[in-house]
């Protein structure tokens, strides 16, 4: 494997993660791909034994993981932005350290769709949502088109992060207000979807560890914060180049505004209809995807 120039890098970040980082690691070393990839793993000084467990898969699969062991905690952005930076690849795919991949053809598919549409930016998937304080299951993106604009994406934002693959921005042309922000993901979609359209696969290929103490779910109102910061960037940064985009994303602002003003409601979860109760019901049979 020609580790000097992978044609795809995967970036995982992780902190104190030791009871999911295996499986996750795992995940991205087992894809059967006809070209050659990386694995960069950015532990954030975890305190606990991730980085342990990252360096014995290392041990394994020294051609494709390369470790970032950060000497002290740098936080989430700068930890994914320093990883980014080392990335060698022409596509870039993220896989966390507590989800992971469930598809063996996952990066051979989207590295297929990239080569073969030099114009498309970024091309995602659907993911099986795992809820692992009910152990239920549920699958993303039901009715999503299958071509997603910059526009799309700025009246809401349908991709999940371990199902994207970038068409690589080098760190150098990313905006400086990127390292201020805590929905970096939004923002890098959107920064990507600028250059290109998007490609929707309908496969289910990864699968997404949710918690009920997650940002929007334990702190609503934070989240909401985050969000209307991270769309202000983007209409500012849009404004003279994409208005039509930039109007979208302060038709959302507006919108985050306005549950701000209520923050009772905000704050209100949301009730699940019968039949999406029944469905996880029976998702608790279910064993959580993986690779095989």
């Amino acid at each position: 494997m020609d580790i000097m120039k992978p044609k795809v890098s995967v970036i995982m970040i992780a902190y104190n993660q030791a009871d999911t980082i295996g499986e996750a690691i795992r995940s991205v070393v087992l894809q059967k791909a006809p070209f050659s990839f990386e694995l960069i793993v950015a532990d954030d000084a975890s305190t606990d034994s991730t980085l342990g467990v990252a360096r014995q898969w290392q041990e394994r699969y020294p051609d494709i993981i390369r470790i970032i062991a950060r000497p002290a905690n740098v936080g989430l952005q700068a930890n994914f932005l320093g990883a980014w930076a080392e990335a060698k690849g022409e596509y870039i795919a993220i896989c966390e350290g507590d989800d992971h991949w469930c598809s063996p053809h996952k990066l051979r598919r989207q590295a297929a769709w990239l080569d073969a549409h030099p114009d498309c930016s970024l091309v995602f998937h659907r993911v099986w949502n795992h809820y692992a304080d009910t152990r239920t299951l549920s699958l993303s993106n039901p009715r999503q088109p299958r071509t997603i604009t910059l526009e799309d994406l700025a009246r809401a934002n349908v991709i999940t992060n371990l199902s994207v693959m970038y068409r690589a921005i080098p760190s150098a042309e990313l905006p400086a207000w990127i390292s201020e922000i805590k929905l970096f993901d939004y923002a890098f979609h959107s920064l990507h979807l600028a250059r290109g359209n998007g490609r929707f696969l309908p496969q289910p290929m990864a699968v997404y560890r949710r918690y009920s103490r997650g940002i929007w779910s334990g702190d609503p109102l934070r989240a909401l914060r985050l969000a209307l910061d991270v769309r202000e960037r983007l209409i500012a940064h849009f404004s003279a180049t994409r208005s039509e985009a930039s109007a979208r994303y302060a038709e959302a602002a507006e919108a985050i505004r306005g549950r701000l003003r209520c923050p009772e409601a905000a704050a209100s979860p949301v009730r699940p209809s019968i039949l999406s109760r029944i469905r996880a019901f029976i998702s608790k049979f279910l064993p959580v995807p993986r690779i095989l």
